[in-house]
């Protein structure tokens, strides 16, 4: 038992209640995704000796790196503006989902989407590519990953403009929207209904 105001060697010290709180909140921050930002891995770099000075990785304004290491065929490489909000949940909701994502922000679309094949009326606001597939707006994963799945003959899959409930878009209603296929035979046809 101890006394307060007994005396004990620094090592047989007993810890007080904050003081384990205080402990667990480090260890459990020094264990979170958030702690290996560039800085603290340049930190943790330096507080180990090494023969040779490497240089710490440098993440691009303009890109960041999915949280685990994919195959780049299997990678959601998603193209947004650096404004939109909700493309920036649906990649959340993407990563949540378990898919590696890069992202790249690009001040305008218009080319990109053009270029991909895109229909105007199946455009929204950002646009991804994986295996091969080109993937437009807040599709859900799960209907990413049927289309991974099936390997349909289409260019991609594109849920047109920003539908309410869809992933990214959350809200307290939830509007009806379908997912098309566009590409392949030319037709656009409904490839899931949410």
């Amino acid at each position: 038992m101890y006394l307060w105001g007994t005396t004990f060697p620094v090592h047989m010290r007993p810890i007080a209640p904050r003081s384990l709180a205080a402990i667990g909140f480090v260890l459990a921050a020094a264990c979170s995704p958030s702690s290996s930002t560039p800085a603290a891995a340049a930190t943790d770099a330096a507080d180990v000796p090494s023969t040779t000075a490497a240089p710490a990785p440098v993440a691009t304004p303009t890109t960041t790196a999915a949280r685990v290491t994919a195959p780049a065929d299997s990678v959601l490489v998603v193209y947004k503006t650096p404004t939109c909000g909700c493309c920036k949940a649906w990649v959340e909701r993407m990563k949540d989902a378990g898919f590696a994502v890069e992202v790249h922000d690009l001040p305008d679309l218009s080319a990109m989407k053009s270029d991909a094949g895109i229909p105007e009326d199946l455009q929204a606001c950002h646009t991804a590519r994986i295996g091969g597939y080109v993937i437009e707006g807040h599709v859900p994963a799960a209907d990413i990953r049927r289309l991974l799945a099936e390997r349909p003959a289409v260019t991609g899959i594109a849920t047109p403009g920003m539908p309410m409930g869809s992933p990214g878009m959350e809200a307290a209603y939830k509007d009806h929207y379908d997912v098309m296929t566009f590409g392949g035979s030319g037709k656009q046809a409904v490839f899931a209904s949410h």
